[in-house]
């Protein structure tokens, strides 16, 4: 059975997890998980005030909506965010618009081609992979594994394949006997367990390389004004345990390099600040045209994978075959900036 070689690097979005100990659960007061199997995790969850219950109760069982994971992410970040307003048509006034601001800014959750967010709809599990990856990315949360494909693996979007089995090889989220059911809804009790071995993971990698990390970003957000304006003109990346920050326009980099070399908290020679070629936004679209001139012309269902190759720049598209005619549309409208690889 074909295995899949998982690693999830520092990208453009890179800040660092809180290094704090994960303290064990303390009694939260919700009179409903007392027989709950992740108990312990939606505990810890309440009791660092990532979630609060509804007249004692947390109804782990039920689906979860768009708005809650995104506030619970908001509260797991603790960052002070100048965004506070949503351009969504349907979030404006809402209790979460902050919040969603605050992940749509950071490119961790996204809305609708129709201006909407859809608030109070409820996550699929597929969906959700895609979310908590996005929150790994943008936490520069470093995984190597491998996984096998589920038995309903066609089930999974292409759009979800990367993260499902990022988090599948990582132990993160799984399936039941091999099926990883990915339009099931995920309940709430399942997300905060999921997120919770996620940041509990984490706290194994090197303090110093999250210190770091979160300083730089600090740095990058001070010149540029906020996440999504950085993701349009830099990347971030980890390389020979050297923080990496490429940056498209000069202008842009003269300044970051400026401020970077006078941050007393920065050691010498730990960031190097380049120029790049493209930009975290590039890559991202150059993957989906990759992908989506790919799919035009092969079977249907073929599994695809894109990736990043921020040293070389260029992106990986990893295919089990290709025709000569797609090989040669991919050529034509992306040229050296692809590599096909054939496995």
């Amino acid at each position: 059975m074909k295995k899949y070689t998982k690693f999830l690097a520092v990208a453009a979005l890179a800040a660092a997890m809180s290094s704090g100990a994960m303290a064990a659960g303390t009694v939260s007061g919700l009179q409903d998980i007392d027989s709950y199997w992740g108990k312990s995790a939606i505990e810890y969850f309440y009791d660092n005030h990532y979630i609060s219950g509804s007249n004692g109760y947390f109804y782990p069982n039920d689906p979860i909506t768009r708005e809650s994971i995104a506030s619970i992410l908001d509260n797991m970040l603790g960052e002070n965010d100048t965004v506070l307003r949503s351009d969504f048509k349907d979030v404006r006034g809402r209790w979460s618009e902050r919040a969603i601001a605050s992940l749509v800014d950071k490119q961790i959750m996204s809305g609708y081609k129709d201006n909407t967010f859809r608030p109070t709809q409820d996550i699929t599990r597929q969906e959700f992979a895609v979310i908590a990856y996005n929150y790994m990315n943008y936490k520069g949360i470093i995984v190597q594994d491998t996984a096998t494909p589920y038995t309903d693996e066609a089930s999974i979007a292409p759009w979800a394949k990367k993260a499902v089995n990022t988090l599948s090889a990582a132990g993160y989220m799984q399936g039941a006997n091999n099926y990883f059911q990915p339009n099931q809804k995920v309940t709430r009790g399942e997300a905060v367990n999921v997120l919770y071995r996620i940041i509990n993971n984490s706290q194994g990698s090197s303090e110093k390389q999250n210190s770091l990390q979160t300083q730089v970003f600090k740095d990058v957000t001070d010149v540029y004004g906020s996440v999504k304006n950085f993701a349009k003109d830099g990347i971030m990346y980890w390389m020979d345990n050297k923080l990496h920050v490429g940056v498209k326009t000069k202008a842009n980099q003269d300044k970051l390099e400026q401020v970077i070399a006078t941050d007393s908290a920065i050691p010498a020679g730990s960031v190097i600040v380049q120029r790049s070629t493209y930009s975290y936004n590039d890559y991202k679209n150059i993957k989906a045209q990759a992908e989506k001139i790919y799919r035009a012309t092969e079977p249907t269902g073929t599994a695809v994978e894109t990736k990043e190759d921020y040293l070389n720049e260029r992106v990986d598209l990893i295919v089990p075959s290709i025709s000569k005619e797609t090989q040669a549309a991919l050529n034509k409208q992306l040229g050296s900036v692809l590599r096909i690889v054939i496995q």
